[in-house]
């Protein structure tokens, strides 16, 4: 008798976000009717995963490919949440649904993980654009060009939702900030920071004083790990009540935010912490200088799209299927001294 468990495939367990949704996917109502199968490097950390979380996991990476095409094979929902820009890996996971669709009839969900990088612009913390694209009006996102951030990956998607073997939903958050917590955090078995904040401390800490990309002008939206991974959950639920309702493919983005921040914003509240914590004297954060950029980031397109970019969105197909995000700039803000002072734990 065929399985009528939802076989869902999540590309990572132990990563920031991924880790957060297999919480929630462990904690889920109907989790007794899923099945959940994850990929992990570690062999240690995925005895750690099947043995206390009961999760079937398969030590492998986003590399073997051929073990990517036959995991997503075997999934009706494929979450992949690493690797943004891993075309090849998200190519062999598309030959998976593909090759169920061929076999079966039946069509996989694939729910990407990308960003609003795609929206970044060469700012480099000097100006502040009007410029605001909406996830609900295809045509805005379709403007952007090819070369954009991960608009490689999202538009191989999107053209594989077209060609009607899969249903494709792309996930793009913008910051994320926040420590997410949970069984598997508090395990030792996954990350705890994301990225743009925690490089903006690491390379205030080595030059000894707040930082900013220009005079900090640009704008960036930001969500809380833990609104991001509740979005997973109110997506999945959705597609397992009515797919057909859900919007997909060139209709299928979803922009993740709850507010806007300056960079400069961001550098205040670094040069306040340090402040605090005896590290600096003034409250106020200084520009990052091209020789610095190269000694402690060593690359300054990342440096400029990272921390100096507009990448301005509006989240209201994610707010249409019912995502109601907690946290705003004030629990940003608030968040930085704490990760500070974990960084320097460390």
């Amino acid at each position: 008798m065929a399985s009528t468990k939802t076989n869902i495939f999540l590309t990572g367990a132990t990563g920031y976000i991924s880790a957060s949704v297999l919480e929630r996917l462990l904690a889920h109502p109907k989790v007794a009717n899923f099945e959940i199968t994850t990929l992990a490097r570690s062999p240690e950390k995925a005895k750690v995963l099947k043995d206390k979380f009961g999760v079937n996991v398969i030590v492998g990476t986003h590399a073997e490919h051929e073990k990517l095409t036959q995991l997503a094979e075997r999934a009706d929902v494929v979450v992949s949440v690493t690797d943004s820009d891993d075309l090849a890996a998200i190519s062999a996971i598309m030959q998976g649904l593909k090759n169920k669709y061929e076999k079966t009839g039946v069509k996989g969900s694939l729910i990407h993980t990308s960003g609003t990088g795609f929206l970044t612009d060469d700012a480099r913390g000097m100006y502040a654009t009007d410029k605001i694209y909406h996830d609900s009006r295809p045509e805005e996102i379709e403007s952007l060009p090819d070369t954009a951030f991960h608009r490689n990956v999202d538009l191989a998607i999107v053209s594989a939702d077209r060609e009607g073997y899969l249903r494709a939903y792309i996930v793009s958050p913008p910051l994320i900030f926040g420590t997410p917590s949970g069984p598997i955090f508090d395990a030792g078995l996954a990350n705890r920071h994301s990225i743009q904040i925690p490089l903006l401390i690491k390379t205030s800490l080595a030059r000894g004083q707040a930082a900013m990309v220009g005079e900090g002008k640009s704008i960036w939206n930001h969500a809380h790990v833990n609104d991001v991974a509740d979005f997973y959950i109110v997506l999945l639920d959705a597609l397992l009540a009515d797919a057909d309702k859900v919007p997909h493919g060139r209709e299928g983005f979803y922009i993740l935010e709850n507010g806007e921040h300056t960079w400069y914003e961001v550098g205040k509240a670094l040069a306040q912490a340090f402040v605090e914590l005896g590290l600096q004297k003034s409250p106020e954060p200084t520009t990052l200088t091209g020789e610095e950029i190269d000694k402690y980031i060593g690359n300054t397109m990342i440096a400029h799209l990272a921390l100096g970019s507009n990448a301005r969105g509006r989240g209201e197909q994610a707010r249409a299927l019912g995502w109601k995000p907690k946290y705003g700039k004030a629990d940003l803000l608030a968040s930085i001294k704490p990760e500070v002072e974990a960084i320097l734990r460390k």
